[in-house]
């Protein structure tokens, strides 16, 4: 159906339909009523030709070529053939030629296919070319070869470079769009990782917390033995949840729909972080003052990491977390003993390998903050450290 969005266009391309009539087929002046009829007809083939452009372009093109370029009053040049004294308008122009080049180019950019564009100006070039050359050089010409030259010369210069022309913008506007589509793809697959990494900091943490609290209840020899029981039950129930989140959050970083999550709210910070863990059974020894740091920031999380570490690869083993600030920044540093007979690595390649994804993920998440970032195992301790940027100074 026609849209009221294309009546201005309607309207622009009827002025010169008004103003410079013509009659496509005949190359004499127009008079009388046979003008009136010719402007009326026009505006009227216009409008349908308009109304088509959206849904159907081709349609609309040819609508147009049979208007436009078949004869004209005016030209862009016009050339004597040889070798017959016959001259010819080359690349006509009248009241049509407007609408010619606007429909050509809107076609070109809203044709989804090429191809039947294509068909259509080489059905059009081929069989003006062999009428031209049949009545230009034939033995009787019979034809007058000016409407063929004309008519060939106005589809080319009017119709399929106005057509080429919407077709490369077409082009770059599907390509700026295929970018589009390829950075915000990106940007949700970088929202992805983090949510999937905050998940597995948390949700591993305070898995890592009830498995240790569980072991020590294991342990404990005032307990019966049914406690001690349920409580190896509860430690093994921890290790299969973690097992189990590592698998959710590989789903998660290859899901195509977006994922929303919240952080989880940690209002106590780094001090209330030791303090569960030291109330969960682990030996922690908080060094330095940890106010102002932010409970989201990456000084959180590399505290975070270290006590979720300790907890799962050395149980038992006493945890040092030092903080200290000096000239703006803020120095994180979380060092546990080794669990017996564990072998003591040089610089940190396999102790990043044995404890998974997380001690990479937190690097680059001190990297993106603004720091440095160190993991490394010798002389029987385990410690990582972050430089960072000091929260509370920011």
């Amino acid at each position: 159906m026609p849209r009221l969005r294309d009546l201005p266009l309607w309207l622009v391309l009827c002025v010169p339909v008004v103003f410079a009539p013509v009659n496509p087929y005949d190359w004499r002046p127009l008079s009388g009523n046979t003008l009136v009829v010719s402007v009326a007809g026009g505006c009227l083939v216009l409008a349908g030709a308009v109304a088509l452009a959206r849904a159907r372009p081709l349609v609309a093109l040819v609508v147009v070529l049979l208007l436009g370029p078949w004869a004209s009053s005016e030209a862009l040049a016009t050339v004597q053939l040889w070798p017959m004294n016959h001259s010819a308008k080359i690349g006509p122009l009248n009241g049509f030629t407007p609408a010619v080049v606007t429909l050509s180019f809107l076609a070109g950019l809203r044709m989804e296919r090429a191809r039947p564009a294509v068909v259509l100006y080489g059905v059009i070039v081929v069989v003006g070319g062999v009428c031209a050359a049949v009545s230009t050089l034939g033995p009787a010409p019979s034809l007058e070869p000016n409407v063929w030259v004309s008519g060939l010369s106005g589809v080319l210069i009017c119709s399929l470079l106005p057509w080429t022309a919407g077709r490369s913008v077409r082009h770059r506007r599907q390509g700026r769009l295929r970018e589009r589509r390829m950075v915000e793809e990106q940007a949700r697959l970088r929202e992805r990782a983090r949510i999937a990494q905050d998940v597995h900091d948390s949700l591993g943490h305070e898995l890592a917390l009830i498995a240790l609290r569980a072991g020590a209840m294991e342990m404990a020899s005032d307990l019966p033995a049914r406690h001690r029981e349920a409580a190896a039950g509860l430690r093994e129930a921890a290790g299969d949840a973690t097992e189990r989140l590592r698998r959710v959050i590989g789903m998660l970083r290859t899901e195509d729909e977006p994922v929303t999550l919240l952080p989880h709210a940690r209002a106590g910070g780094i001090a209330d972080l030791v303090a569960r863990a030291r109330a969960s059974g682990m030996t922690v020894t908080l060094e330095g003052d940890p106010a102002g740091a932010d409970p989201l920031g990456a000084a959180y999380r590399v505290v975070q990491e270290g006590l979720t570490n300790a907890a799962k690869h050395a149980p038992g083993a006493p945890v040092v977390v030092r903080l200290t600030r000096r000239e703006g920044r803020m120095t994180v540093t979380v060092r546990n003993d080794l669990e017996p007979g564990a072998e003591t690595v040089r610089p940190m390649t396999r102790p990043m390998t044995r404890a998974g994804t997380g001690l990479v993920g937190l690097s680059e998440r001190v990297r993106l903050a603004g720091g440095t970032f160190a993991a490394r195992a010798e002389e029987g301790r385990f410690e990582i450290s972050a430089g960072l940027p000091d929260e509370a100074r920011a």
